[in-house]
């Protein structure tokens, strides 16, 4: 028997069989089901992560957090990517968040196609070691899911922005293709180097999926593809905390966890990974306001105009499209793009996004 915390997030989640769902609230679903990760495991136990969970304490969050369980494997890997599309679905309709933990990270797709329902353009970013561009159509892996993902139709993939690859999981011609198509990579080391340059992805992210192969883990036990290499434990839940004050973000994934560990080191952390989450979201109302100072930085016949929020460290591009009449689009960037604008060079992400407009 658990006894909990007063304060605990055990005894302030709510149990969907007992509460009905609330708008703008966070529902957490598992999908135990690994058939898509190729591995020789083909389940993991969430229940472990949720144990965790739930004996963290609850820092005064003014949000709804529900358990909803999890979707039973299906007899099939297909079943169980369909059962989780609608169960997605759902929640959206609701207006309610959903925190997706597995099982595969190929199950991404069953979140594109619920996504897709909205009829919006749609920017993915996964926190992955790798970028697998297979472009094998058939049964739905982790090789070859985000090739799946923009084969759909209608295609509304207007980006995809990898976080954390290591050089040497990723080949020459993936970056090529990746680049080809102008969507964003961005290897570890930059990353780490400065942890606070990824904040500006996210933020203009619709989902987000994080890989638990992109963090170190020495005994290979935290997840189907671990490596001694990747984010280190404080980076990876400084990343899940950007991710929480995204505004824009509506679901958010954390796959390929096994389901065991020697010491519950591995359920721990992403317990920990979560509550940043959480604390990040319920900061939201303060991260982002309506007043801003205008930069304006001359290129040759260009004219670049930067916005920073007048209270906090939050930077936009202003892309102009003098040929359509909503004519501005903001992306948003860091101090570092407005810094590199002022030496001369252009911000890769204001051509990027310029090239996906024509």
């Amino acid at each position: 028997m658990i006894h909990l915390h007063p304060n605990s997030i055990g005894n302030k989640v709510k149990l969907y069989w007992k509460n009905k769902l609330k708008e703008n609230s966070i529902a957490i679903i598992g999908c135990p089901d690994l058939r898509g990760s190729l591995c020789n495991k083909e389940y993991s136990n969430i229940r472990l992560i949720r144990k965790e969970l739930y004996e963290l304490i609850w820092n005064d969050w003014d949000i709804d957090l529900y358990d909803l369980g999890d979707i039973v494997p299906g007899k099939d890997w297909e079943d169980t990517n369909f059962a989780l599309q609608r169960v997605i679905e759902v929640l959206l309709k609701m207006k309610v968040f959903p925190i997706v933990l597995g099982g595969s990270i190929s199950l991404n797709l069953s979140i594109y196609k619920a996504l897709s329902k909205l009829d919006k353009p749609l920017n993915y970013t996964a926190i992955d070691s790798k970028i697998e561009i297979n472009n094998s159509i058939e049964v739905n892996t982790d090789k070859n899911y985000l090739y799946q993902m923009m084969l759909q139709e209608p295609s509304l993939l207007f980006n995809f922005a990898n976080i954390g690859y290591q050089s040497y999981f990723v080949s020459k011609p993936t970056l090529k293709i990746l680049n080809s198509i102008d969507f964003e990579g961005y290897r570890l080391g930059d990353i780490s180097e400065n942890i606070k340059n990824s904040e500006p992805v996210f933020r203009s992210s619709d989902f987000i999926a994080i890989n638990l192969d992109s963090i170190e883990s020495i005994d290979g036990s935290l997840s189907s593809g671990s490596t001694p290499n990747g984010f280190t434990n404080r980076e990876i839940c400084t990343l899940t905390k950007y991710v929480g004050l995204s505004k824009q973000i509506k679901i958010l994934g954390i796959f390929n966890f096994l389901g065991y560990s020697h010491n519950k080191m591995n359920e721990k952390l992403v317990s920990q990974m979560l509550w940043y989450f959480i604390e990040g979201k319920n900061q939201q109302q303060y991260y982002e306001n309506e007043e801003y100072i205008k930069y304006i930085v001359l290129h040759e016949d260009k004219e670049l105009i930067f916005l920073k929020d007048k209270y906090v460290d939050k930077w936009w591009l202003a892309v102009n499209f003098e040929y359509e009449k909503k004519s501005t689009f903001l992306v948003p960037c860091s101090e570092k793009d407005y810094k590199e604008a002022l030496k001369g060079n252009i911000p890769e992400r204001y051509w990027k996004t310029f090239k996906r407009f024509l």
